[in-house]
């Protein structure tokens, strides 16, 4: 593949200039995006804040949204996408937007940035199925220890066996700094 990646100007189908023309990053809104006035004559909606708190079904993940009409078709599109589109005047095809503190309704732009589905899957909080309270360690039955694995670009990293928990911990947390950088999380 490219070292240089594609690039795109628009969101489902909308192009920039579209959206350059009815919405403007506003880090004042919770969404971080206001509406700018339809015309010159129309008050509605002048610098009026817009979006609202989509709630994933099955992940129960929250996101910010906005719906806008174009074409008598109504598109959803998240606000932290159009802010970057907006700030960067391009998207990077196969790139996510992460949020680098894991709140997915912070839409500071200091707060965004693109990233793979790996680099955004090592910045994931813990999973509610997690029974250790630490990411990338797991009580091994069969050996009666604290085991130590990481998952770093779909291979899986052992990083030993640990019969005091919080070495576990220590050696962890070092292996995931090493593995994931400024994308790692430990909780």
């Amino acid at each position: 593949m490219n070292a240089i990646k594609e690039r795109v100007t628009s969101i489902s189908g909308i192009p920039l200039e579209h959206i350059q023309s009815i919405l403007k990053i506003d880090p004042s809104s919770p969404s971080g995006l206001s509406w700018l006035p339809r015309n010159k004559k129309s008050n509605a909606q002048k610098d009026s804040k817009c979006g609202y708190v989509s709630i994933g079904k099955k992940s129960g993940y929250k996101t910010l949204k906005v719906s806008v009409v174009v074409n008598k078709k109504i598109i959803t599109m998240r606000c932290s996408r159009i802010i970057l589109l907006l700030a960067n005047s391009y998207l990077t095809i196969g790139k996510r937007i992460d949020h680098i503190d894991g709140n997915s309704l912070n839409n500071n732009l200091e707060n965004l940035r693109e990233v793979t589905a790996c680099q955004n899957a090592h910045n994931s909080k813990i999973s509610k199925i997690n029974t250790s309270g630490n990411k990338g360690i797991f009580w091994n039955k069969k050996n009666k220890k604290w085991q130590v694995q990481i998952t770093e670009n779909g291979k899986h990293h052992y990083f030993g066996l640990y019969e005091n928990k919080e070495e576990a911990i220590q050696v962890c947390i070092a292996a995931r700094a090493k593995l994931h950088g400024e994308f790692g999380r430990d909780k």
